[in-house]
């Protein structure tokens, strides 16, 4: 991500990468989908960015294995740190209970986004909300696959 960064120190730097990937397709389709009656694209604006950050930091925890793989770490070095852990745990690519308790806050974090990004589907055209929501449901459920997979995301997807 960005040009040529594979490490982030904190979320506040990998937030505004997640916003440029992701954050500004939401903002990009807003015109396009539409708003309901008595809102604005204004309205909208918060949801829709959040609904791209959710979808990003999923995409992240989805492909921890295969970013190592590549030498990248697309996770907050200081939040690493913070729970006892270190870049090499990582490479060592074991699921162990800190690495656990790492991934579940990770986890919520993205989920928070998705609450986020849900308060925004009421605000969008009648045509528009379905997609919105089975997007928002589909995807979010790639977390549920990481729970039930022991959150072991360096091996499985």
């Amino acid at each position: 991500p960005g040009i040529g960064k594979d490490r982030y120190q904190d979320f506040d730097e990998l937030y505004v990468y997640c916003y440029r990937v992701a954050g500004t397709v939401g903002l990009m389709t807003l015109p396009i989908l539409g708003t309901a009656p008595g809102y604005t694209a204004a309205d909208a604006t918060d949801p829709a960015v959040s609904l791209g950050i959710a979808f990003q930091l999923t995409n992240i925890l989805r492909d921890v294995g295969e970013d190592l793989e590549r030498g990248r770490i697309y996770l907050p070095l200081n939040e690493i740190e913070a729970f006892g852990l270190t870049e090499d745990d990582l490479f060592r690519c074991i699921v162990t209970p800190k690495y656990k308790e790492f991934t579940k806050f990770q986890i919520e974090r993205a989920r928070d986004y998705y609450r986020k990004a849900k308060r925004g589907v009421p605000m969008l055209s009648k045509e528009a909300r379905i997609a919105v929501q089975a997007s928002l449901d589909l995807y979010g459920r790639i977390l549920d696959v990481i729970e039930r997979n022991g959150y072991d995301n360096f091996r499985k997807r």
